[in-house]
């Protein structure tokens, strides 16, 4: 059995859509609704809802009127906002760990 992997999902105007977006197994966005033109505009919703966050992320989108799903897994480095402060105007650090930013 072979799986065809080259199937374009397509996505109409009244078409009901579900998607989520998942990231180190927590839920940061998900969408239930019509009015999407495309899979890259639900995709692109649910990136401005999630927000900021750091890591592998997992965007499943489900047309429910057409019956098909596609999952596609997405890293990427959406660092939450720099403190612009400069070092010297913050208080010196007192005991237990430093975090770093882009660890965290």
């Amino acid at each position: 059995m072979t799986m065809n992997k080259n199937i374009i999902n397509i996505v109409n105007m009244g078409d009901k859509i579900c998607a989520s977006l998942d990231c180190n197994g927590r839920r940061l966005a998900s969408i239930n609704g019509s009015g999407f033109s495309s899979l890259a505009a639900v995709k692109s919703a649910l990136l401005e809802l999630a927000g900021r966050y750091v890591g592998m992320a997992v965007i499943t989108v489900r047309n429910c009127t057409q019956g098909w799903r596609d999952v596609t897994a997405m890293a990427t480095m959406r660092r939450p906002a720099v403190n612009t402060e400069p070092a010297a105007a913050l208080p010196p650090h007192v005991g237990g760990q430093y975090i770093i930013p882009w660890a965290s």
